[in-house]
Parts: structure tokens; C-alpha cells; sequence
């Protein structure tokens, strides 16, 4: 049997079995100190982008509504939540038809700016229960689903589009704004179906070759987009789509000239009257024949993405093919969206500059 000789306390075998001691009595100590660590929130590093929020987070019918676009805007009211708005742009605060038709409007809170940004601090102090935002993943929708806003993403480039993403806000908004919603879309799809009754037959020959002009002359919008929706859906050509123009674009006036549209629908009155004092532009058939058009414009022009929009489909209609909605009554119709979805009764002056495109009298 070997004999094991004793260690002598001052060697180093010695010292280093007392380290080794120490280390296995204070092992249950870190041990523990590190599970207590693990249950603790975790505060390096950034927090991972969290996806935008739609209507499912929001606890309930959304109360208090953020949005920084008018278009977004114009859907809230006509699916009866004016009451519900709560935070805009100081741009939408500003707007003439939206303080005429909602005249609190003009005491809201403007948080948002253009064209995508956002004081959080000041829109957390608005207490919004919904952020409605152009687009279903973007930084601004992130940052605000980070510190716990829900946000609804919408998006749309058809009239059908359009029709679904009011369906999606207006179940978030609650009861009477989801059955309001059913309303907007039935009365949009009715205003499609009846211009196509209208248009049926039509040959490719009979179909005006239209352009657009947008926020400036030589500023249009071509395939995948709105415009191209309601100038397709009443009986016409966009003549940017059809030269391969996908969304929105600047093209050359050579082009344009070469396309030589037979009417040109502007944005607003400055894009009509710089279009008429340029002399290059009289080359072109719809200068020439003095089919140079201002569109309709109420919260926003008809012709873009807000809830007008369900209007811009008769009123292109009824200009492109007079001949065909000679009973098409216009007026009747503006009055009516107006009421029904607006809350509010025009004037005949006002129902005028809506048409023409102008604001309301001071």
C-alpha cells in the first residue's frame, strides 16, 4: 500500500489547493448570482424592430386617432370618426375644406411632419390609441410601435385597394364606423358599375388619350397608381402608362408632345395656368382645343387617394364621354357624398368651388 505523505502548508500544492477549496465554496454563489442576472430585462444593444401594429392591438374601438396625411384624414371623417381625430400635421390643420366640414380641426394637435416624421414626445402627449400611416412597414410605423402606439398600415393604387383598406380602419375605429365603411364601399362600387353600364360597348377608338399633371407640369403618374385606376375605369387612356410610366415621374415635354393627349386633368389651378402661359405646351391637342381641366378638389383633390375619390370616377366620366352621362347629375351626387359621409351640407357656392377646385369662401 502506497503511504500518502502530508503536504507541507507552506508549499505551493498547498496553496493552490486552498484556492481550489475557496473557488468550490463560492461556485453555489456565482451560480445563483448568474440565474438571477438571466431573469433580469436586458438593457445592451438596441431593441429589434418591432413590426408595425394593426388594428388587433388596439384594446377595443380605437378613441384617439393620429394621422399625418390628409387622405388618411378625409377617410377617418367619412367613416364618421371626426370625433376620433386627434393628432394631424400643422398642413392638414390648415386645410380650408377640412376646417370648413370639421371645424375642431382646427384646434387638433400636430404632432406629425412632413412627410414622415413625428415629435414623440408631443404625439405621446396626445394620447393616441391609433396611428393611421401611409404604408405597411415603414420607420416612422416602427419607432411608434416601439414605444407602444398601435399602428395601422394602409396602402392602396386601385379603387378596389381603396374599398379594403377603408373596411380595415373602420373595424378598428369600432361598430359604427365598420358599418359606415360597408357604406363608403357599397356607394364606391355602385359609382364603378355604374360607369361601366355606362361605357359598355365603347369601342378602343372612342377611348380620350389623357394626361395628368401633378404637383407640377411635367409631374404625372402612370400604371400602378390611382390616377391611371380612374382614368381606365372611365373610358380613358393615360397616356404616360401606356408609354411605360409605372407609378409616379417626371417625362419630358418631347414626349409629351409626342403623345399629344386630347385632355389634360391638372392637379389644381397653378398647374392649369403655368401649362396655359407656356407657349411650347400649344402645340398639344387638348391646349389647342382648350380641354386643359382643373380637377375637383374638396379635403383633397379627387383624384388622389382620399375618400373623395369615390367622386372622381363619375366626374372623369362625364367629361371623357358627355354623350354617354348626359343624366349623370353631378351635383346631386357631390351633395349627397357630402352628406352622407361628411356630415355636412354645401352650400351652392360651396358645392361651385368644390368643382371647380377651389377653396371655400373665407
Amino acid at each position: 500500500m502506497t503511504e500518502t505523505l502530508p503536504i507541507p502548508p507552506d508549499s505551493a500544492a498547498a496553496r493552490r489547493n486552498r484556492r481550489f477549496r475557496r473557488l468550490l465554496d463560492t461556485l453555489p454563489i456565482l451560480l445563483a448570482g448568474l440565474v438571477c442576472l438571466s431573469e433580469l430585462p436586458r438593457a445592451a444593444g438596441p431593441a429589434p424592430a418591432a413590426a408595425p401594429a394593426g388594428p388587433a392591438r388596439v384594446a377595443g374601438a380605437a378613441q384617439r386617432v393620429g394621422t399625418p396625411g390628409i387622405s388618411l384624414a378625409s377617410l377617418v371623417l367619412a367613416l364618421g370618426g371626426r370625433d376620433k381625430l386627434v393628432a394631424i400635421t400643422p398642413e392638414v390643420r390648415a386645410n380650408p375644406w377640412l376646417n370648413r366640414v370639421a371645424p375642431a380641426s382646427a384646434g387638433l394637435a400636430t404632432p406629425f411632419t412632413r412627410p414622415a416624421g413625428a415629435n414623440l414626445e408631443a404625439l405621446l402627449a396626445a394620447r393616441p390609441d391609433l396611428v393611421v400611416l401611409w404604408g405597411d412597414d415603414t420607420p416612422l410605423g416602427r419607432r411608434l410601435a416601439q414605444v407602444g402606439i398601435p399602428v395601422l398600415g394602409l396602402s392602396y393604387t386601385t379603387p378596389e385597394a381603396l374599398i379594403a383598406a377603408a373596411l380595415r380602419l373602420g373595424r378598428a375605429l369600432g361598430p359604427a364606423e365598420s358599418a359606415r365603411a360597408e357604406a363608403f364601399a357599397a356607394y364606391y362600387r355602385g359609382n364603378l358599375a355604374r360607369v361601366a353600364a355606362g361605357l359598355a360597348g365603347l369601342p378602343e377608338a372612342a377611348k380620350p388619350r389623357v394626361y395628368y399633371a401633378s404637383v407640377m407640369p411635367l409631374y404625372t403618374e402612370g400604371a400602378e397608381s390611382m390616377v391611371n385606376a380612374w382614368i381606365e375605369a372611365a373610358g380613358g387612356v393615360n397616356v404616360a402608362a401606356r408609354a411605360g410610366l409605372h407609378g409616379d415621374g417626371l417625362v419630358h415635354l418631347e414626349d409629351l408632345l409626342a403623345w399629344n393627349p386630347d385632355v389634360i386633368v391638372s392637379l389644381d389651378a397653378a398647374q392649369q395656368r403655368a401649362i396655359l402661359a407656356d407657349p411650347r405646351w400649344r402645340r398639344i391637342r387638348a391646349v389647342r382645343d382648350g380641354r386643359v381641366l382643373v380637377n375637383p378638389k374638396g379635403i383633397n383633390a379627387w383624384c388622389t387617394r382620399a375618400a373623395e375619390a369615390a367622386l372622381q370616377v363619375l366626374w372623369a366620366a362625364k367629361v371623357f364621354h358627355p354623350e354617354r352621362f348626359a343624366d349623370l347629375d353631378l351635383d346631386r351626387e357631390t351633395r349627397r357624398f357630402y352628406a352622407e359621409f361628411y356630415g355636412y351640407a354645401l352650400t351652392d357656392d360651396e358645392l361651385a368651388r368644390v368643382l371647380q377646385g377651389r377653396p371655400p369662401r373665407p
